[in-house]
């Protein structure tokens, strides 16, 4: 977004090296620069390349030389935002471009894009109505006047819908053309100028310079046909005096056109062909190949019916070379080509909108055949709401009946291992001194063996006990974490039995949860118990460590290692496997007879 900002900041001065000046377009350059200075946001952004659109399309109508300037920036703007609906505007002044120069087949195929990128992007019915617009004036400045009526139609809807009337008048001002012009070979004057009316009707609403200055010019032609001379005059007047003031070259070359018709008309031939010149002169300067092309084809007409042969034959080779250059008959194909896709696309979304009509139907019918068929889906979205609000209530609930469960087991397993340590081992202590109290050298050997043996099971049991009391729940572990727990259940295994035990610990650098902690520690715990019971081993490794969001816990030994059969039928190992479910983690036993035991335990952080 940084670059973005940075080549705004560079774009009015960048136009400082590119000579000519249009108050209409250096307005809107004042505005993008007063957007680029504004704080980066998605609405800045995109209203700085609808006014870059605005800029690059006027600036080709004009025929202004900043055009490929504007356009380029255009392009680079809407690559760097990717903005579904800047795409479809690049695509429509790259058709404008090449619409501009003669490119017909180019100019058509950008258009598809635009119209078919802007649908997608969607929200926008004067964005998407223009580009129909403008792809159905190419299909009739190429032959194809029923494909172009068809095209405006499919548009009318989206201009009809929008505040900015531009798009609707462009299609009221070709209906006008239409009926007014014998190209068309309809000449219904009275329709044509009621087009021409609807058009001057909505004109307030438009922002379009050109249609400020071609209605008038038609509303002229018109008045012309229908005998009203002086209306026909007023009009053209005006539509010259806002061309020029808005510099609209192609609205100037067309009324110096008509201005040439009415003196040829009146056999003034000099005055005629001093219009037809000055209109060939504007069409050049407007950069519209199509303008030339005509302007061109007038002024051999002109030539030719006064006998001036050498220069008929002069324009007359213009005209027909720039007619070639057009290449109409590739325009016709290709919207045949285009035209074979739209409808093959249009068939498949029609099957696509069958099917969601189906499945509609079927909704509909199973929430009720009915007008409150409304009601019912918005109550069923409120539902929804409120049922999603519940379940956040609930999974709230949830945790903290986890956590309370969790206290609850915590107090539960401090009260047992109180019990055990203070209650149970003062018992078993006071009766080992009881025993030792006795004089046992007066017993037989075998009863002084037995007393012995008593003595010696107690002192086991009493370390088992004081053991189990303290792993209940120790204290390491609950103010310290699983790590700090870990490394002194190791310290004391390593005081009381003659197994080595090693502790590794990598990557935990904080607390973990405590439902994981206590339940990897009771795991851990009882992996140490099977090894001190069952393995008789001389080193016992303890590996805890974290990466990524996974945790794994991992106690092997040098031992007898085990049979497939311990394996599946210990009560340890599947209170192991109870534990490790709880936390949806997974483990694994490598064990072997005589070859050691490896239980690796992974779970989610």
């Amino acid at each position: 977004m940084k670059k973005i900002v940075c080549f705004l900041l560079l774009f009015p001065i960048s136009l400082g090296f590119v000579h000519a000046q249009n108050l209409l377009l250096d307005s809107l350059i004042h505005h993008i620069n007063d957007l680029s200075t504004k704080k980066v946001s998605i609405q800045r952004d995109t209203n700085i390349i609808l006014s870059l659109s605005l800029l690059t399309e006027r600036s080709l109508n004009m025929g202004d030389s900043r055009n490929q300037f504007f356009l380029d920036s255009l392009q680079r703007f809407t690559k760097k935002t990717n903005w579904p609906k800047g795409l479809g505007l690049h695509e429509r002044a790259l058709g404008k471009q090449n619409d501009v120069k003669g490119n017909y087949t180019e100019a058509l195929k950008h258009y598809t894009n635009a119209i078919q990128l802007l649908k997608k992007a969607g929200g926008d019915s004067f964005e998407l109505a223009y580009a129909y617009v403008l792809a159905a004036f190419v299909l009739n400045n190429n032959g194809l006047t029923d494909k172009c009526l068809e095209m405006l139609n499919e548009a009318l809807p989206y201009a009809k819908a929008t505040k900015n009337k531009n798009n609707l008048c462009w299609i009221y001002d070709f209906l006008g053309d239409y009926n007014y012009y014998d190209s068309f070979g309809i000449r219904n004057y009275k329709k044509a100028l009621f087009y021409y009316k609807e058009v001057e009707k909505n004109i307030p609403y438009t922002t379009s310079p050109t249609l400020k200055a071609d209605n008038p010019h038609c509303l002229a032609n018109v008045y012309m046909k229908l005998g009203d001379e002086k209306k026909a005059n007023d009009y053209r007047d005006n539509a010259l005096r806002i061309a020029k003031q808005y510099n609209n070259r192609v609205v100037i070359f067309a009324t110096y056109a008509d201005l040439a018709d009415i003196y040829e008309q009146r056999k003034s031939y000099e005055k005629a062909l001093e219009y037809r010149k000055a209109s060939l002169e504007y069409a050049q300067k407007s950069g519209w190949k199509e303008m030339e092309s005509r302007a061109e084809n007038y002024i051999y007409q002109t030539y030719k019916h006064i006998g001036d042969y050498k220069n008929a034959l002069k324009y007359y080779e213009l005209h027909k070379t720039h007619e070639d250059s057009l290449g109409r008959f590739s325009v016709q194909k290709a919207y045949a080509e285009l035209q074979t896709k739209y409808e093959a696309e249009k068939q498949r979304l029609r099957i696509t909108d069958l099917e969601k009509e189906q499945l509609i139907q079927t909704r509909n019918f199973l929430i009720g055949l009915s007008v409150l068929g409304v009601l019912l889906t918005c109550f069923i979205f409120w539902s929804n709401r409120k049922l999603k609000a519940k379940n956040q209530q609930l999974k709230t609930k949830n945790r903290e009946i986890e956590e309370a469960l969790l206290k609850g087991q915590t107090i539960e397993r401090k009260r047992v291992a109180s019990e055990l340590h203070d209650n149970l081992n003062t018992k078993i202590a006071a009766l080992r001194w009881r025993l030792e109290a006795l004089d046992t050298s007066k017993y037989p050997e075998a009863d002084q063996k037995i007393h012995a043996g008593l003595l010696q099971t107690l002192e086991d049991v009493y370390a088992d006990v004081r053991l189990i009391s303290h792993n209940l729940l120790p204290t390491e572990l609950e103010t310290q974490g699983l790590v700090a727990a870990l490394q002194k259940l190791t310290e004391k295994l390593n005081g009381n039995a003659k197994t080595v035990f090693h502790l590794v610990a990598n990557g935990i650098t904080e607390r973990l949860n405590p439902k994981i902690e206590y339940q990897l520690y009771s795991v851990a715990l009882e992996l140490v118990n099977n090894v001190l019971k069952h393995a008789q081993a001389q080193q016992v490794w303890i590996s805890i460590s974290q990466n990524d969001e996974i945790i794994s816990l991992t106690v092997s030994d040098d031992g007898r290692g085990m049979s497939n059969i311990e394996k599946a039928t210990g009560v340890g190992l599947r209170n192991i496997s109870a534990r490790v479910e709880a936390l949806n983690g997974t483990w694994l036993i490598d064990s072997k007879p005589t070859t050691g035991t490896k239980v690796k335990v992974e779970v989610p952080v």
